[in-house]
């Protein structure tokens, strides 16, 4: 046939039409023929178009000029070409195919399915000339009957797959011999979770199947699909325009046509099914599209029921591991209490006592019951009636001689099993040996019970000698003071003071007695509150520096880098602690050091696990020493000449005080090489800081803080606003300030003055642009090394992740915009002290001027606009006419950067849009102008990590907020003196 039909150019329709006259008595057979649904066509042995009629140039889509020069072989389907013409050669030959079938691909590509007849003419020598062939379109038929079977394919399908990724390349497969499948994906929706989910996902783009891949809910393709809830055919240039329309990202290239169909169970959208076609837009039609509707509710179900398969396999498997594997007893019975199953663990048991194996379908009376005197077997009896009416039943079983003597006790559980239609019709029983902890529980109880006698006569004690000793103590301490108030010779004096001291140290032996009873009555409560970790150390060094000084000793602390600010602990317990443990150092040790050291060793969420060590260079302990240090009433000096006095309570009180804030108390040393004392504790951080802190800040007065120090300060800061209110709030604490508007210029300053007038500390602001605040700290630490002040990030920035990365990028310390002046102010005087510039007055003298300001008027509206308390420190600080000035500037900036943020987004510079944003929000906080800078922080967030969908719905309302600000402010500017 290969020869018979060549590709050989033929002549043309309208020279071979007359090859087949038809009479004009015949034309209404003529017309017929011309104008029959059926597609008839007339071709020579080398497959030349002789005639074709309407009918089949309008289903084949080819004009009679371009079948001049076609060929058969052109419109066959390739993938049918090889067994058409194989027909084609039969019926030559002389065979007769009553239903020739054939499959031609229009001119656009499109398959269409033929049937019909052919036959041949034949010329005056017998032989075969021309091919005469009349043809139906099939291809709805061959269509509606593809997908009917396809549909009946998919709902066995979860009887002959094996699993779910074998039902997803059957359905893949089986929808392939249909329509065009080279780019097919199922992906799955959960709407309780952020995630969908891609099982079977084929591209021809990637070199392999993607399988079991998860992708965060965007706004994809996919998507877009399901918020449409209805089945989509989008060609290339309508998911452009949705692009544009910022309706859906593109992940990965763009088809030229993308079928998709919800998965829906009921009203429920359980996933995506899709084709997409990378070639040509008309690869797929409405056709293909009710195609995929039609199979899809089919696919939802047999994937639901094949993850159902699974999750029940799944199941069974971890039934069948706990119920093997559990050390428990663990069997079921059914009506007629007879075994139905049951775990090695029972089975042992009744071998080990009956020496026989239990057997299903065997009443329980053979069995374990023969294990039990009349009474328990009357109670189980009546346990099993109890749970066969759908009560779970517990109850403890005593089994007496039955392992080798001795008893055995059993917690038994017996547990109805509820069928679907909710009756039962067997029981699950449970049992686990509890002859061990029957055995401790006697135990116990008998200790608690003599435990708890011996601790009530000694509270008792104590409470009676507290009364006792109290009394008398508070009559001689007060006479003791009134006594001091007299007028006393220079030795009566000398007696007074001697029983002074003498009547405190008794009072503190009494209060070290009573804080153990309390320990060890589980007594001690601890009142927990935020304080600031370090202010404990501080007060320690206050408590005993006098003391270390008489002693000729040093007495210092140290911190970790990592520690929190603001702790929730009890502060009086934990500085008790410190105190024992000082007081011991400094003790024992003359003419020496004694150092403290503070370490984070772990860290929780907000838990840290603390430990501070306290060395001393003392005399150390002796090993035998060593192990009676933590005893109550134990002293290493026991001798008569008592060189170090003492209770002996100390540390037995601070051990028990560390363990009930879920620490640890222990010692290192050596005899001559002194000893370092240590104990951790589990502290929780805070953010908060604590109240008389707050209410110190509010009385603390900035002007002429700084004064004595006069600190060299660097204030780097792109803004022009953030340097202003800095500068002045530091120039009123007594501070020089220069400032740099980048961090070029930040350089440039400190090469200027490093030699001559060098920077005591450089504040810097974190985004910048051009170079950053971390890049420049990195170069000015890499050019300037050792010579380089800390640095301080100053910044809006202000999770306590953000700081770590400061401090870890080269930042010494941090404080958070929006600016207080007392903090900042602080936090210089804090790292100031730190490089060794002398320290100023704690108390600064109050000058009794008149303040600058008084209180606003405030309306309910300006209250929720404006933070006063930052707008009073400001004008305090600095003057109205300051604040006008710095007000007026905002609303310049302001303007400007509302305009470029949406400028930004019309011309997707999102770049723009966020250092806009950023820093609007930063001057809006600084300034006090609260609700502003709320609405600015809420879409900041968002477009920080890249999300600029409801941009259009949010940036509104930071206008309408400016304009709010624009149309008050003065009004808050004429409330200021």
């Amino acid at each position: 046939m290969s020869k018979t039909l060549s590709t050989e150019a033929g002549p043309s329709l309208r020279q071979t039409s007359p090859g087949l006259p038809l009479s004009s008595a015949s034309a209404e057979l003529q017309d017929l023929i011309r104008n029959t649904t059926d597609l008839i066509q007339m071709i020579d042995l080398q497959g030349r178009f002789l005639y074709v009629n309407k009918a089949w140039k309008d289903t084949i889509g080819y004009r009679s000029a371009e079948l001049n020069q076609m060929n058969l072989r052109d419109v066959i389907h390739p993938e049918f070409m090889e067994e058409t013409l194989s027909k084609f050669e039969r019926v030559k030959n002389g065979e007769q195919i009553p239903d020739f079938e054939a499959v031609y691909r229009r001119k656009d590509g499109r398959r269409v399915y033929l049937s019909g007849s052919v036959n041949c003419r034949y010329d005056e020598q017998g032989n075969p000339s021309v091919f005469r062939c009349i043809f139906h379109d099939a291809t709805a038929k061959n269509r509606a009957e593809n997908a009917q079977n396809l549909y009946y394919q998919i709902a066995n399908s979860t009887l002959s797959t094996r699993s779910l990724d074998d039902l997803y390349h059957f359905i893949h497969e089986e929808l392939g011999k249909v329509i065009d499948t080279k780019n097919f994906f199922i992906s799955l929706y959960d709407p309780t979770k952020s995630y969908l989910y891609f099982p079977y996902y084929v591209d021809e783009y990637f070199n392999k199947n993607i399988r079991f891949t998860k992708r965060k809910l965007g706004n994809g393709l996919t998507e877009y699909a399901i918020v449409a809830n209805r089945p989509l055919m989008l060609t290339e240039n309508e998911i452009l325009d949705l692009a544009r329309q910022r309706v859906l990202y593109i992940y990965g290239e763009i088809p030229k046509v993308m079928l998709c169909v919800p998965l829906r169970i009921g009203d429920r959208i359980t996933g995506i099914i899709g084709v997409k076609s990378y070639e040509r837009t008309n690869k797929y039609d409405i056709r293909d599209l009710e195609l995929l509707e039609f199979i899809s509710g089919q696919v939802a179900v047999a994937i639901e029921r094949k993850q159902a398969e699974a999750e029940l396999g799944k199941q069974t498997a971890r039934l069948h591991a706990i119920f093997e594997s559990s050390s428990h007893l663990m069997w079921t019975v059914n009506r007629r209490l007879q075994l139905t199953s049951f775990n090695d663990n029972y089975m042992k048991l009744i071998q080990s006592q009956l020496n026989m194996p239990p057997q299903v379908n065997v009443t329980t009376d053979q069995f374990a019951w023969r294990l039990m005197d009349s009474s328990n077997r009357k109670i189980m009896e009546e346990k099993y009636k109890i749970a066969f009416r759908g009560k779970a039943e517990s109850y403890e079983v005593h089994m007496e001689h039955i392992r080798h003597g001795d008893d055995i006790w059993l917690e038994v559980y017996l547990n109805p099993i509820l069928l679907a239609d909710g009756t039962i019709e067997e029981v699950a029983g449970i049992a686990r040996d509890i002859t061990p902890l029957k055995r401790s529980a006697r135990e116990l109880l008998k200790a608690k019970e003599e435990a708890e006698r011996s601790l009530k006569v000694k509270e008792r004690f104590l409470a009676n000698m507290s009364h006792e000793i109290r009394t008398p103590m508070n009559g001689v301490i007060g006479m003791i003071d009134l006594l001091s108030t007299t007028k006393l010779e220079e030795e009566q004096r000398e007696y007074v003071h001697t029983i002074k001291k003498s009547s405190e140290t008794l009072l503190n032996i009494l209060n070290d007695i009573l804080d153990l009873s309390k320990i060890e009555a589980g007594k001690m409560v601890l009142h927990e509150a935020p304080f600031e970790f370090r202010s404990v150390f501080d007060k320690l060094i206050s408590l005993f520096g006098q003391t270390a000084k008489n002693r000729n000793n040093t007495l210092t602390y140290e911190l970790g880098s990592d520690l929190p600010q603001y702790i929730i602990a009890d502060e009086t317990r934990l500085l008790q602690i410190l105190s024992n443990l000082t007081s011991n150092a400094l003790k024992f040790t003359e003419q020496g050091s004694v150092k403290v050291r503070v370490m984070n060793l772990a860290t929780h969420g907000k838990w840290h696990k603390i430990r501070v060590e306290v060395e001393d260079s003392g005399i150390g302990i002796s090993v035998d020493g060593l192990k009676q240090l933590f005893g109550a009433f134990q002293q290493l000096d026991n001798t008569t000449r008592k060189s170090f006095g003492g209770t002996g309570l100390g540390l037995a009180i601070s051990r028990e005080l560390s363990r009930l804030m879920k620490g640890e108390m222990g010692v290192e040393s050596e005899v001559g090489q002194g000893s370092t004392f240590w104990f951790t504790v589990e502290l929780k951080e805070t953010m908060i800081a604590p109240l008389q802190e707050k209410k110190y800040a509010d009385e603390f007065q900035i002007v002429g803080y700084l004064a004595k120090e006069q600190p060299h300060i660097l204030l780097v800061d792109d803004n022009a606003v953030n340097r202003k209110v800095a500068s002045e709030i530091l120039m009123k604490a007594g501070c020089r300030v220069e400032t740099a508007d980048s961090g070029r210029k930040a350089i440039q300053l400190v090469e200027r003055t490093i030699g001559t007038d060098p920077y005591s500390l450089i504040l810097m602001d974190i985004q910048m642009p051009d170079m950053d605040g971390l890049e420049t700290t990195q170069a000015l630490r890499k050019q300037f090394a050792e010579a380089l002040p800390p640095i301080l990030a100053m910044t809006a920035y202000s999770m306590k992740e953000d700081r770590e990365r400061f401090l870890s990028q080269g930042m010494n310390d941090y404080v958070s915009k929006p600016i207080r002046a007392e903090i900042l102010v602080l936090k210089v005087k804090e790292w100031v002290d730190r490089v060794g510039i002398e320290k100023s007055k704690t108390n600064v003298t109050n000058t009794g001027s008149e303040p600058v300001v008084r209180e606003l008027p405030v309306t309910n509206e300006l209250s929720d606009l404006y933070d006063f308390g930052v707008v009073n420190q400001l004008a305090e600080l600095a003057g109205k006419e300051m604040v006008e000035q710095v007000f007026a500037e905002f609303e310049q900036e302001a303007t400007e950067q509302i305009a470029a943020a949406k400028e930004g987004f019309v011309n997707e510079d999102f770049q723009m849009v966020e250092s806009n944003l950023h820093t609007l929000k930063g001057n809006a906080g600084t300034l006090g102008i609260t609700r502003l800078h709320e609405v600015v922080k809420t879409l900041e967030l968002k477009t920080k990590v890249g999300n600029f969908s409801t941009f259009t719905t949010e940036f509104p309302p930071i206008e309408t907020e400016f304009t709010h600000f624009k149309e008050t402010y003065a009004q808050v500017l004429q409330g200021l003196k």
